[in-house]
């Protein structure tokens, strides 16, 4: 029971697994091979509704219809599109195990139909792979499901009792033991892994996180986007350390990443560049950002604190390519490094923009 509520309870950043696929170029091959069993999944539908017998009555009908309705457009979604955000996800998970259910239990012959409950196994391998133990809640459909299916068959068909049983012995070891052994095993690897992307006096991504994240930016694939960095860096800080002692400093430093999540929360991606520098990098208006990099220079300074800091805070922006995410985003946290060292001449707690001209691409220069 105590390694169950571990497993239940172990936290999952799915921004993160994302991330990490993409930085491994698996996530572009996922979104494919999804995409193509979307239509399997229809030419299923439209082979059930040929098969004489069993999807005549009206209710199986409606059920494989709509499934290869509605199941094609979120194929070539799939094909065509970016990869979905986490309740974009959710959505999915749970429309194909509701969908998958209806059918299921709407066609004809359930002791034919409770073998194919093992479908819901296809699911369970896109759960295990980018979500988390609580997203197997969505596993009740495939619960009711078997549940439902098995008394039907047992009724109707009481003389192939012992073959149905056997069906549901295997069902139970297919759908739920080996998916469950996997999860737990994979998110006890993911947990050790995560420790050489993320700062463990913080939270936040260091930069190897950092720079697998930077290819999770919320934006459109294939097209270039206005991005703009922010460095920020702690004004005085061995002073701190100094006076208050290094275990205060690191007390100051949690309370200075609290407040820049705070601040940029996600889909702005925030990184411990070490020390007391931070950088932040999001999509948006350059004015929007410079409004927040104001309110986060404020929220630093809490007369309240036990030791009050100040930051010089770097801002640039740029439109980088979608060809050259990481190259671009390099070189405009570079920008955003000058502009901090910039407003550290001037004497500190400010924020100061870039002032360097924007750099063009190659097709701007053509």
């Amino acid at each position: 029971m105590n390694s169950l509520r571990q497993w239940w309870s172990l936290p999952v950043d799915y921004g993160w697994n994302v991330a990490y696929a993409r930085s491994q170029q698996a996530l572009h091959v996922t979104r494919i091979l999804i995409g193509i069993l979307c239509f399997v999944y229809a030419a299923a539908a439209v082979i059930a509704l040929a098969i004489p017998g069993l999807g005549d009555s009206g209710p199986g009908q409606w059920a494989l219809w709509s499934t290869i309705v509605t199941i094609l457009p979120l194929g070539v979604a799939w094909l065509i599109g970016g990869w979905p955000s986490w309740r974009m996800s959710i959505a999915f998970v749970l429309y194909a195990d509701i969908v998958l259910a209806a059918v299921l239990l709407t066609v004809d012959e359930p002791s034919e139909m409770l073998p194919m409950v093992a479908l819901f196994t296809v699911m369970g391998s896109y759960v295990v792979g980018f979500h988390g133990p609580k997203v197997f809640t969505a596993y009740l459909f495939a619960f009711v499901t078997v549940a439902v299916l098995y008394a039907s068959a047992m009724v109707d068909d009481p003389a192939q009792r012992l073959r149905t049983t056997l069906y549901l012995v295997m069902l139970i070891l297919v759908m739920f033991s080996a998916p469950l052994i996997c999860h737990s095993f994979l998110m006890l690897l993911r947990r050790d892994a995560t420790g050489a992307f993320y700062d463990p006096l913080t939270g936040m991504q260091n930069r190897r996180g950092f720079d697998a994240a930077i290819g999770n930016l919320d934006r459109r694939p294939g097209t270039d986007a206005v991005v703009t960095a922010v460095v920020i860096d702690i004004d005085n800080f061995k002073a701190v350390n100094d006076r208050f002692g290094h275990e205060h400093g690191d007390t100051a430093i949690r309370l200075t990443a609290s407040r820049i999540l705070d601040v940029f929360p996600a889909p702005a991606v925030t990184v411990r560049l070490g020390g007391e520098e931070f950088a932040v990098v999001c999509l948006g208006g350059l004015d929007s950002v410079i409004e927040r990099s104001e309110q986060l220079r404020i929220r630093l300074c809490d007369a309240t604190d036990r030791s009050p800091l100040t930051a010089s805070i770097g801002v640039a922006h740029a439109v980088v390519e979608a060809r050259g995410v990481e190259a671009g985003i390099d070189e405009l946290l570079g920008r955003a490094d000058k502009a901090m060292y910039r407003a550290k001449r001037l004497g500190g707690d400010r924020v100061a923009q870039c002032s360097d001209p924007v750099p063009t691409s190659p097709a701007d220069e053509r």
